[in-house]
């Protein structure tokens, strides 16, 4: 009976102890993001993303989030991740710190792509495939390769619409990034250099005459007050792929790792596909209201690729200089981009059936 007793009393204490002992290889993860938590991506496809993981893995691994910058703010987030303040980033900032990964931005040479999608799926292949560029990344673990909406030209409902590169001689254009600033120059246009957020008292005044602006959130920051000749060239964007920190990822299981990279392909998909509806949706409300959109023939576009040879040139030099085969790198990624070229995404049940316009 005592022996009875004894082993009832084991057994108790056994199941006890399994429900009160924490999972060996439970995680939660800190995620850094420095858009708002209402952002749109954050929304419904990062926040999604990681809820899948954490169902993924059994309830392993979850993640504390930290919102608008909290933790990190864009030029923080590469050295935040290496030095392990932060575990994960959703939109890592590597256009901040051009100078750590120059040969990545090749991608960034203008008017190759002509939807997110496409360009993110050369994002990704490049980075699997052209050392030079997996190298740029030591310390870091890319989850998904992503990149902004192009920016394109907008311009002020009172000016003629650019159809063509002799349209676009003359015109002042506002423009907030470096690149926006450097291919206005390249194209003939007078560049100004203005702060985002005076951008749009620059329009309201007849200061400039249009903007380098990207489509997708024209509408919300109300620059369409002002503008209504709408210029879809595929110009400049900046590279955010969601990256998790190197000692984070050494960390984790066989298992755990297996589950980010079979979600890869899908966060890569989704990130894309909801920027391009963001930007349709844009256009299309804009067509409705009656603006003019302009999308570039073939033979139109390759003059403003011609035209902006001199940026092509200088990350050429900028290769040689690092010891690296530009013209072999520049092929290579001509190459993705034409494999990709008008590719459609695939949806993952994860998804959801919300995040269209």
């Amino acid at each position: 009976m005592k022996l009875t007793n004894w082993m009832k009393t084991l057994a108790v204490s056994t199941a006890a102890a399994l429900v009160i002992a924490p999972n060996a290889w439970a995680k939660e993860l800190k995620v850094g993001s420095y858009e708002p938590e209402a952002h749109y991506l954050v929304e419904f496809v990062y926040k999604p993303y990681l809820k899948e993981v954490t169902r993924r893995t059994n309830g392993e691994l979850t993640f504390k989030w930290f919102h608008g910058g909290t933790l990190v703010k864009a030029p923080q987030t590469v050295d935040g991740l290496k030095s392990g303040l932060v575990d994960l980033v959703v939109t890592t900032g590597i256009f901040t710190q051009e100078s750590l990964f120059p040969t990545t931005h090749v991608m960034t040479l203008p008017f190759q792509f002509d939807s997110t999608v496409e360009a993110n799926h050369v994002f990704q292949k490049m980075y699997h495939e052209i050392p030079e560029v997996q190298a740029e990344f030591e310390g870091l673990v890319p989850l998904g390769f992503h990149v902004s909406d192009f920016f394109n030209l907008h311009i002020h409902k009172d000016v003629d619409p650019v159809h063509t590169l002799e349209d676009l001689q003359k015109l002042e254009i506002g423009a907030f990034s470096k690149s926006g600033v450097t291919y206005s120059e390249l194209l003939g246009a007078t560049p100004r250099n203005i702060k985002l957020e005076d951008l749009y008292v620059s329009l309201q005044r007849k200061a400039i005459d249009g903007i380098w602006f990207p489509t997708a959130p024209l509408i919300k920051w109300k620059m369409t007050d002002h503008t209504s000749n709408h210029s879809l060239v595929g110009g400049p964007f900046v590279m955010i792929p969601m990256t998790m920190s190197q000692q984070t990822w050494d960390s984790l299981t066989d298992e755990q790792r297996e589950i980010f990279r079979s979600m890869e392909n899908e966060l890569t998909n989704f990130t894309g596909a909801i920027v391009d509806n963001r930007r349709g949706s844009s256009v299309a409300k804009m067509d409705g209201r009656g603006d003019t959109i302009i999308r570039l023939a073939p033979e139109e576009k390759a003059k403003w690729v011609a035209q902006t040879k001199p940026a092509y040139d200088a990350w050429l030099a900028l290769m040689e200089e690092k010891g690296n085969d530009g013209e072999a790198i520049l092929a290579k990624v001509q190459e993705f981009t034409a494999e990709f070229k008008g590719m459609d995404y695939t949806p993952a049940d994860w998804w959801g059936d919300n995040w269209q316009e």
